[in-house]
């Protein structure tokens, strides 16, 4: 699903019924989550807490988006962890576009709270949130030098590609310290 009608689906949570819903946007190999999705996701599904008792070393990243339209926050993974991400739920409905709406059980004390308590709680946590600068450099990358961002790819392939494919165990010991000697410098003139 594009984002603008992400965005605009996340704004209709008027009701009591909408308001423990987690809708995760497929976008490619991606779930994207937007606004009070992305606030239900990190604050009672996927904490902090959560993934360092579990020894995640990688917490899931909300970030903050500035655009000429407004502001919006965004939390993404790919297609195949939403267990990881989502370990427990109510239910969980397929929607159109293979889009995924998961319910949730809400705390007590956000069960206690009106509509607009939840609304000011949602923007007093969203105001927090970092707002990330790297949209407008990322399209910089891409309407400029063309050639730049696929040379850096096809040289990390290709070191990679080198890497997996040397037969590290048909090698004396000098030729595999002389491969790695050479990978080093490779990957350092990509730096």
């Amino acid at each position: 699903m594009k984002i603008t009608p992400a965005l605009a689906y996340e704004k209709l949570r008027q009701d009591a019924q909408s308001q423990n819903k987690i809708i995760l946007h497929k976008d490619g190999k991606f779930y994207h989550v937007y606004e009070w999705s992305a606030w239900l996701l990190k604050t009672l599904v996927c904490t902090e807490e959560l993934q360092r008792e579990r020894g995640d070393a990688k917490m899931l990243q909300i970030n903050r988006f500035v655009t000429k339209s407004g502001e919006y926050v965004l939390a993404g993974f790919p297609l195949d962890s939403v267990g990881k991400y989502i370990p427990e739920y109510d239910e969980l409905q397929e929607m159109e576009g293979g889009d995924l709406c998961v319910s949730i059980t809400l705390s007590d004390e956000m069960l206690q709270l009106t509509t607009e308590q939840l609304q000011a709680e949602f923007e007093e946590w969203k105001n927090a949130q970092p707002i990330k600068e790297g949209r407008k450099s990322n399209n910089q990358i891409h309407n400029g030098n063309k050639q730049a961002p696929a040379l850096a790819r096809s040289g990390v392939f290709g070191i990679i590609s080198d890497v997996l494919s040397y037969p590290v165990e048909q090698k004396t010991p000098a030729e595999n310290i002389e491969f790695i000697s050479m990978m080093k410098q490779r990957i350092v003139a990509l730096l």
